[in-house]
């Protein structure tokens, strides 16, 4: 049986998480493990992510522009995966992957 993909999402922050100074979070489930994370930079939650994706391959990072649309992907260990070019819509939206 092939391994569950591990998918985080980097995306901005709601907006009373940006008055406080964090612009951009990470999301994923690890397990039965929910994962938040804040970050003040896209940088620094682009960075964790793919730390965090690493250490549980196969995984998926989705890296969301701010309006809510796949920017780029990275994807870790043997797992098959669509392009972001594939996925085409903001997270949440009908008709997409998420």
């Amino acid at each position: 049986m092939a391994a569950r993909m591990t998918v985080y999402h980097v995306s901005p922050s709601g907006d009373r998480a940006a008055a406080a100074g964090v612009k951009w979070q990470v999301e994923g489930r690890e397990g039965r493990r929910l994962l938040h994370e804040p970050h003040r930079t896209q940088k620094d939650a682009i960075d964790a992510a793919r730390r965090h994706a690493q250490e549980h391959e196969p995984a998926q990072v989705i890296v969301h522009a701010r309006d809510g649309h796949v920017r780029t992907a990275y994807t870790y260990g043997d797992a098959p995966g669509a392009s972001p070019d594939e996925r085409g819509r903001k997270a949440g939206e009908p008709g997409g992957l998420y």
